[in-house]
């Protein structure tokens, strides 16, 4: 059974440039640090309709080689990114990224992921909280929340 997994993060910084660091692979593989290591990440940003093949390596032991990231969309205006993604045992892994505006400076990102990996989705939920709690932790992010349900 799919679980929806909602993290947020809010972050004393204008929310378009939060949101113009948020569509760099450099960035995102930096706020990944200690726990994944991707390798054959392109240079630059996220591009509407491109399909990214690339290797990831979570806590050296958890290998997901040719994992396929396909950006659906990039709406800068709206300051949101949406992409499906799968690998080995990943049958699912849509991601919808938001940068909200808060006013005085501030912003909160939330990541939404729809999650179905079979009988593991569990087990790979608990990495994706993990996963996307540190990138909020190292990138300084305040007020971090992780919601997980079933869908």
């Amino acid at each position: 059974m799919p679980r929806e997994l909602t993290v947020t993060a809010q972050y004393p910084r204008d929310a378009d440039d939060i949101f113009g660091d948020a569509l760099s692979f450099q960035e995102m593989a930096e706020a990944t640090r200690g726990v994944a290591i991707y390798r054959n990440l392109p240079d630059g940003d996220m591009v509407q309709g491109e399909t990214y093949v690339i290797d990831v390596l979570v806590w050296r032991v958890m290998h997901n080689p040719h994992y396929t990231v396909h950006v659906e969309t990039v709406d800068r205006d709206a300051r949101r990114v949406q992409s499906r993604e799968e690998g080995w045992m990943i049958r699912q892994w849509d991601h919808t990224l938001t940068i909200e505006a808060l006013g005085g400076g501030a912003c909160l990102w939330t990541d939404r992921l729809v999650i179905d990996c079979g009988w593991a989705t569990g087990f790979m939920t608990w990495v994706a909280r993990h996963l996307y709690r540190t990138r909020h932790r190292n990138r300084q992010g305040a007020g971090i929340t992780a919601r997980v349900r079933r869908i």
